[in-house]
């Protein structure tokens, strides 16, 4: 097993913005300005057009200086987060090349903006608190016939003593590989943090590749295998981290969770598996509504499950399909808490994490579910002011 101590792999982080190197001119690509705005600047002598694609703002066009041959534009103000973005050369989306921070993502590559802002650090920046650590493993799937590899997060106390912890399965979104959750959501991080202040048990996150499908031979009938993800989580992962790590193996002691496809998944696995899991959370997601004595035997399921979560913003492409299943579960008489964001653009990872960081306070906390699963909190969060552009 390979591990990877997180306060060697976070020195990137503590750099800034995204870490920016700079070019010949010392001209950083990224530039986070006191008002709030972020300038943008690339260099390619040869291209015809330049646009940057930033999820505070979208696609916009850049200008190159005639006389210093650097595209620039600036744009926002943008609130204090984390934001993917890329350059659009002649029509070709790249990574910037002068960031060491990136999107691991298998369908598209994005390089990420880190605007920290002033005051109160955010959940997710790096903070002067002890640091869990968090290691890459590769387990020996029966379920797909081929190895698998996985993200494990442990706490700072870990290796210090002989506790036996909670385990959450956090799953990242479409496309997204097992690195997602570390690199982008950064639970690790918001897990020191909140784990320092008080503010959420001390706990194992396994974070799977959602994917795995994708492992197996092209000479394989997929449509023989089924849903290969549940089927390794359940009889594979699972056992290897039961026999590798210290973990409370029982219901009350596990919880499962993710975003988008990997909320789908968690809720299809939690609810299907309710003897394995008892803390459920769906950031941005759904999952179906035919799963046999869970929906009609309310009475039972709701004594079962001490955390039914799920969060959507109301700008998310997915809202009106998982506003329906929200309705679906009243209907049927099953506790849920919800949560609704309207000022994260959507669809998104500036979601996710905030999603996780509110569920974290409540997993493994049986009082603290309790008194959220009584009341179903609901809130709904201001609209932040809109991001305007300013041509540089």
């Amino acid at each position: 097993m390979k591990k990877l101590n997180y306060l060697i792999a976070a020195t990137a982080i503590v750099m800034g913005a995204c870490s920016p190197q700079v070019g010949e001119d010392q001209t950083p690509s990224t530039i986070v300005n006191a008002d709030g705005t972020v300038t943008f600047n690339y260099r390619n002598d040869s291209a015809k057009s330049v646009q940057v694609d930033v999820q505070f703002a979208g696609r916009n066009e850049m200008k190159r200086d005639s006389l210093t041959g650097l595209w620039s534009v600036t744009l926002g103000p943008a609130a204090p987060d984390m934001y993917p973005y890329c350059f659009i050369v002649d029509g070709v989306s790249i990574m910037d090349p002068m960031c060491d921070e990136w999107f691991p993502n298998e369908g598209f590559k994005n390089s990420l903006l880190e605007i920290k802002g002033e005051g109160e650090p955010l959940v997710h920046t790096l903070q002067d608190v002890p640091h869990g650590n968090v290691d890459y493993v590769t387990y020996y799937s029966k379920s797909l016939g081929t190895y698998n590899h996985a993200l494990v997060y442990t706490p700072a106390s870990y290796n210090e003593s002989n506790d036996n912890l909670p385990v959450f399965y956090l799953i990242s979104g479409t496309t997204d590989t097992e690195e997602v959750y570390y690199k982008v959501g950064r639970a690790n991080v918001i897990l020191d943090n909140m784990i320092a202040k008080g503010e959420s048990k001390e706990m194992i996150v396994v974070m799977p590749y959602g994917n795995p499908i994708k492992l197996l031979s092209g000479h394989v009938d997929f449509r023989t295998m089924g849903d290969v993800f549940s089927k390794d989580l359940i009889n594979d992962l699972m056992p290897y981290i039961e026999n590798n790590y210290r973990t409370i193996n029982d219901r009350d002691h596990r919880g499962i969770g993710g975003f988008s496809r990997g909320g789908n998944q968690a809720l299809l696995n939690g609810l299907t598996n309710i003897d394995k899991f008892s803390y459920l959370c769906s950031y941005s997601s759904f999952t179906t509504t035919e799963i046999p004595d869970v929906y009609d035997n309310a009475e039972d399921t709701n004594k079962q499950l001490h955390l039914f979560w799920l969060g959507i913003g109301t700008d998310d492409f997915l809202y009106g399909t998982s506003r329906d299943y929200l309705e679906f579960l009243d209907k049927k008489g099953i506790r849920t808490v919800k949560e609704f964001t309207n000022d994260k653009f959507g669809h998104t990872w500036m979601n996710a994490k905030y999603f996780l960081s509110h569920t974290l306070k409540l997993l493994f906390n049986p009082e603290a579910s309790e008194e959220a699963m009584s009341n179903g909190t609901q809130r709904q969060r201001r609209q932040a002011k809109k991001c305007h552009s300013h041509q540089a």
